[in-house]
This record gives C-alpha cells, structure tokens and sequence, in this order.
C-alpha cells in the first residue's frame, strides 16, 4: 500500500509505475536526427523526442563512463565522489545511488550494462538485485570486455518478463558507438561511417525495446529515460576518441525523457547528466537527498529556468601519463578551461571553440577563475591508489583506454604539459589500443585463472 500510495502521488499529476533509464556510451548529441544531424536514420529515438522532453544542451561532467555513471546514479559531481577516470577509485558504498534509494521503497532493480568499464566491484552494481554483464557461462561467470546492444535488450526484456506486473527500475547500458567498432554486417554495410552506424545498430535495439514494453502492457506507466554518459571528439580539436579533453564535443550528450506526466517539449536551457536522478525522483513524488544536481521537472513544464546552471567538467585522466589534468567551468554563454594555456570561450558567437577570448577579456578571464576555484576548493575525495584486478584492466586497455601511472608515480614535467599539445601522442598510444582490442576479439575467450575472475 505504502508503495502504491508514493508511485500514485498525492496529486491528480500521474506518476510513473516504473524507470527504465538507458545509457548511450560514447553518444555525441549532435551525431542524432532529434538534435538535427542528418546523416543517420533513427526512428526510435525520433519517436521518443516527438512523444516526450527533448534536452538540447545536456552535459556530462566528464567525459569517461565510469565516472559519468557514478554522477548520473548519485548526483554528485566526480570531485565528492572520488571517481575520476575508469581506472582510479570504484564508487564507495557510502554512496546513496538511484538504484538503493529505489529498491528500499519496493522497486525491483536491474542493471545489463555491456562494458567491462562497469564491471561488479566498481561500485555501480550497489543496490541492484540482478547486475548481469553477459557473463560467459564458459568462463564460469567472467564477463567479456564488451556485448552488443541486442544481447543487452535481450537480457533486460527477459527480466522485465519475469517480473509480471511489480514496480521496477532498470538500467540499460549500450556501448556499441565506442570503439573499437564491431557491428553487424547488414549495419556496417549501410553506412560508410561506423560512429553513424553503430548510431542505427543502437536506434534499432532500442526499437525493439519500446516493441518489448508495449507487448508487457508497460510501455506508458514507465518513465524513459535516454541519456548520453559523455560525447566522441570524431577529430575535433585533434581528438580521435574521447577521454583527455574536455571541449563541448566530449560533453553535449543527448538527454530525452518519456513518461507519465511528461509533455512532449523541446527544451532548450542548460542541465546536467547530475540533474537526471533528482529529477527522476521528483517525478515518482520522492524527495531528493542532498546532491549537486537538480530536479528539472519546472522545466519539464515549461517554466523559464530561473537559476541557470552552471556546467562543470574535468578531465584527470591527462595525469596518468604525467600532463597536467583540465578543468572547466561554464557559466552562462561563458566557458573557462583551467589548463597550463587557459582558454575562455563565448559559445553563442563561437559554439565549436575556435576563438580563445582569454587573453582579450583578462577581467572576465579571472571572474571565471574564481568561480571554477569555488568548485575545486569543495572537499575533493582523494583518488587512492585502489588495486585494480589485473583481469579488469586487461579488458578495459582493450577498449583503447591507456593505463598509464598515475600522476604522483608518472615521470617528466607533468603539470607543466598541457594535453592539448600531447593530443596526437594520446591518439597514437589509443591507436594500438584498439588494434589489440579488435585482435583479441577474433580470439576464443579464455578464461581467467582461478580467484582472478569478475
């Protein structure tokens, strides 16, 4: 009854029976038809942003997944949390997230995340009652370093099956716009661009799961949400991938809602992947526990954004190979990046970040300063030096993320090396990366020794 009573609401407002949230890894905004590219065909997400809310300028606050999702499932920003890039420190249990604030007031909770980025003991698995990974049964339960988007929609449609008609909150994770590409052929054929193709592998999964939903007789008492965990460089600003900088194209990721008591709106203010859970549960009628982020919901309905958001991202990821880490701050039309060559960008007049204004606006240069230092001088969680699982390691460097040492083991100049000079030498160490990934995919998965699986 208690749980009947908090999903009804108080209100005549409807509220949602169940949250499905599904994560696009590597999904640059502005690479999708609702956001208006045209080189993609997407029917299932041009559905959702006809039938729901459409974010326009939604932002991660780092452009690497773990700690992306550690944001998105806490509302904290990665500085409180400690987790910094894939390698460094797992999400602590002293963490509320989604998934534990919902289980306890009666949801089911699932996760079917298909990176081993997200792997069990990496701290996103915590509240949830099943987190499948697609675990090879050959290998006694050892995930593989990546799944397909159809093996995901396949897991999760089962569970969701399975749970007849109790209230749920699932997590789905694709990963198939992130290199190194492997796509079915009918896709691959169909595009001369894999980042295009992987886009339309992923659009089709998601088809079939709105298809899935309306055969359960679920589809309209769930809350949709598709989020992007960060963007892809695609060679802006010299970048091949994503992961040491932190220009808008490694941060604008799309964000759609549709649901119960969402009308369909274009919405055109700045928000943050940390404003997603509190706005999630506002809309089950649940108070949002303190956090960096916030309910979006006045925008949902329309109401002008009266306190603009201020937008930070960072990027700590430089200093495993001895560079100084980025920094920045948006405000406004405004954008400082904190770098051993600051830059100060109008993105109105300059959305691409082409014309540095830092040296012509000293003035506005150093009120931006101020204001990222606030962020910075918030009780940043240390980044301990958590052993990795040398399995775990292995299948993350064969995504084409480089393990180099952390800053304080890492030799030469350091702070003193700014990444956007170090640029091509990142792309050509993420290069090899992935031609071991692509290698190691033509061969059989073997297992790991005894004691060293996932």
């Amino acid at each position: 009854m208690l749980l009947a009573a908090l999903l009804a609401g108080a209100c005549s407002t409807p509220r949602p029976r169940n949250v499905l949230i599904v994560t696009l890894d590597t999904m640059r905004a502005d690479r999708l038809p609702p956001y208006g590219f045209s080189g993609v065909a997407t029917p299932a997400l041009d559905r959702i942003a006809a039938e729901g809310a459409l974010f326009e300028q939604a932002f991660a606050a780092v452009p690497l997944t773990l700690p992306s999702h550690s944001t998105l499932f806490t509302g904290l920003f990665p500085p409180k949390l400690g987790v910094r890039d894939n390698a460094g420190a797992p999400l602590a249990s002293e963490f509320r997230t989604l998934a534990e604030i919902l289980g306890e007031r009666g949801l089911a909770t699932g996760a079917f995340v298909s990176s081993a980025v997200l792997a069990p003991g990496r701290g996103l698995d915590q509240g949830f009652g099943t987190y499948s990974t697609g675990a090879s049964a050959s290998c006694a339960g050892s995930p593989r370093a990546r799944r397909s988007a159809d093996r995901v929609v396949d897991d999760a449609m089962a569970w969701m099956t399975e749970r007849g008609s109790t209230p749920f909150f699932a997590w789905m994770h694709f990963y198939d716009t992130h290199r190194p590409y492997r796509l079915p052929d009918e896709f691959a054929r169909s595009y001369a661009d894999p980042y295009a193709a992987a886009i339309a592998f992923e659009d089709a999964q998601i088809q079939r799961l709105l298809d899935g939903l309306e055969a359960l007789g679920r589809l309209d008492d769930t809350l949709l949400v598709v989020v992007g965990d960060h963007g892809e460089s695609l060679g802006d600003h010299g970048e091949d991938s994503h992961g040491i900088l932190i220009y808008q194209e490694a941060l604008h990721v799309p964000l759609m809602m549709r649901g119960p008591g969402i009308v369909p709106r274009r919405v055109s203010a700045t928000v943050r992947v940390a404003d997603v859970m509190p706005t999630v549960l506002d809309l089950l009628g649940m108070e949002p526990p303190a956090m960096d982020g916030v309910s979006m919901t006045n925008l949902l309905d329309g109401a002008a954004d009266r306190r603009p958001r201020d937008v930070y991202a960072e990027s700590l990821y430089p200093e495993r190979f001895g560079w100084a880490s980025l920094r920045s701050l948006r405000a406004g039309r405004y954008k400082i990046i904190d770098a051993p060559r600051p830059e100060l960008f109008d993105l109105v007049t300059d959305p691409y970040e082409q014309r540095n204004l830092y040296a012509s606006k000293p003035s506005l240069a150093a009120a931006m300063h101020r204001g990222l230092t606030s962020f910075q001088d918030e009780a940043e969680k240390a980044d301990g030096a958590t052993p990795l699982d040398p399995d775990v390691a292995g299948r993350i460097a064969s995504l084409g993320y480089v393990s180099g040492a952390p800053a304080a083991m890492a030799d030469g100049p350091g702070d003193e090396r700014d990444p956007k000079d170090m640029i091509e030498t990142f792309n050509q160490m993420t290069r090899v990366q992935w031609a071991r990934g692509a290698l190691q995919s033509r061969i059989p998965e073997q297992c790991s020794p005894p004691g060293r699986g996932l």
